[in-house]
């Protein structure tokens, strides 16, 4: 099936999946609350130094280890998916910062079952493959994790919720096997084409998308200050690291997300849920864009060396405040004095990314985003530059009410339809009417008193 008509975690905005709130973060958010992002950022930049074997710092000889957690999926993303897979590709980048060694720990046939016990072998093989690359286990400080148990039964939110339970072990286990680690970046499945195939299929659909719950709903955990998952040693014992989403991976096939992202079926194997080539390209570039960019990843990824001159760049964008669905075409205006521009990385600060100097982006879900180009040049030097975008609900005005007459004002834009929704209880909603923005609402509804919402239809 090439679309399921799901909307991506980030798109949802203050719509509901199943009853289940969308957004990345809590209260249907794409961005953590500020004292989480606070602190990552506190470590992004304090906290994550290149160490000795011993895990002291040794900003001349030292090392800042990235590792990888998962399955078969992610260690062909991450490692050994070919050229165009993440490691071999950041690795290429003359603008990672030499110190960052770059292991992945992800297992072909090792499901997050087979992570949970903090002594299994899938442990020591990760061991072994630090030792292989000539660093230890006090040096791992970031961790990139994306996993999946098999043959899940399509029963949500069962099946997310032992997901959750798996993932959470596996972070306090990492925790344990690695005591500096400070970061874990986790993001969800990539979409299936296997859908609705029958119980022992590999990870069908809607089951890969819903693992998007298991992240958001651990992260949240994490936020509320919840003691199996705490980070801060002010707060009592550190089990953990500071969980904070990676790249969101998911799209809905020809669709596509928010940034234009489409995720094809050719972009999967014949088993239509391991990656193909381009698939693996796909992913590698998002983690990458991901790295170059997250204002808690450039301080410890991108080098701070200067060969030659830096490039220059301005960044502009058509719009920066409006409803929602707000399209904003960016733009990013670089030159080199003497060299070429390597590469544009940008993300949109929702989990979405894009890779070309002038791209378009469609902001579904309110908030205030701080979208954020990366520039490099052949020689490795990088710039950054940010835009804060303003992203509103959709408006509501001239509410009033005569007799049993109630009416008001939904303002948006032509090119898109609004749905008026009525609820007794603020939890059920019933769609009432649909049409394209603006246009005046009037309910002659009488008894029961009832609340009106309007959304942007799905």
């Amino acid at each position: 099936m090439t679309n399921l008509n799901i909307t991506p975690i980030p798109d949802l905005g203050y719509e509901f999946y199943k009853g289940f709130p969308g957004g990345r973060y809590p209260h249907f958010s794409n961005s953590p609350p500020p004292a989480h992002f606070a602190a990552s950022v506190n470590i992004a930049n304090s906290g994550i130094k290149p160490l000795d074997v011993n895990g002291n710092e040794d900003e001349a000889n030292g090392k800042i280890v990235m590792t990888s957690i998962g399955m078969s999926n992610t260690t062909q993303e991450f490692a050994t998916g070919g050229a165009a897979a993440f490691k071999p590709t950041a690795d290429a980048d003359p603008a990672k910062d030499s110190r960052l060694i770059i292991v992945d720990g992800a297992q072909g046939g090792q499901p997050s079952t087979s992570w949970t016990n903090r002594n299994a072998t899938t442990w020591s093989m990760l061991h072994s493959r630090l030792a292989n690359a000539g660093v230890n286990s006090n040096q791992v400080q970031v961790l990139w994790m994306k996993q999946a148990r098999a043959t899940p039964p399509n029963n949500f939110p069962l099946h997310a919720q032992r997901l959750q339970e798996d993932l959470e072990q596996i972070l306090r286990n990492a925790k344990f096997h690695f005591p500096n680690l400070k970061i874990a970046y986790v993001s969800s499945r990539t979409r299936s084409y296997s859908v609705g195939a029958p119980e022992g299929t590999l990870n069908p659909e809607p089951q890969a998308f819903e693992s998007a719950f298991s992240v958001k709903w651990m992260i949240e955990k994490q936020i509320s200050g919840d003691a199996s998952l705490n980070f801060d040693s002010a707060k009592g014992e550190v089990v953990a690291p500071l969980i904070l989403w990676g790249p969101y991976l998911w799209a809905d096939g020809t669709a596509g997300r928010s940034d234009g992202f489409l995720w094809l079926c050719s972009d999967l194997s014949s088993d239509l849920t391991h990656p193909s080539g381009s698939g693996v390209r796909k992913v590698g570039a998002q983690l990458l864009a991901f790295f170059k960019t997250d204002s808690t990843t450039t301080p410890w990824f991108l080098k701070k060396t200067v060969v030659g001159q830096l490039p220059s760049c301005t960044i502009s964008a058509d719009v920066t405040n409006g409803i929602a669905p707000l399209t904003v075409n960016f733009s990013a205006d670089a030159s080199d004095a003497d060299g070429t521009i390597r590469d544009y990385q940008w993300t949109f600060d929702d989990g979405t990314f894009a890779t070309n100097a002038n791209p378009t982006k469609i902001f579904k879900t309110p908030g205030t985003y701080t979208s954020r180009v990366t520039v490099t040049d052949n020689n490795g030097n990088n710039v950054t530059r940010s835009v804060q975008i303003g992203v509103a609900a959709v408006a509501l005005a001239d509410a009033s009410i005569s007799g049993n007459q109630f009416q008001m004002n939904v303002l948006g834009a032509t090119n898109y339809n609004y749905v008026v929704q009525r609820s007794d209880d603020l939890t059920n909603w019933i769609s009432v009417v649909t049409n394209h923005g603006p246009f005046t609402f009037i309910s002659t509804n009488s008894g029961i008193s009832r609340f009106y919402r309007a959304v942007l239809e799905p």
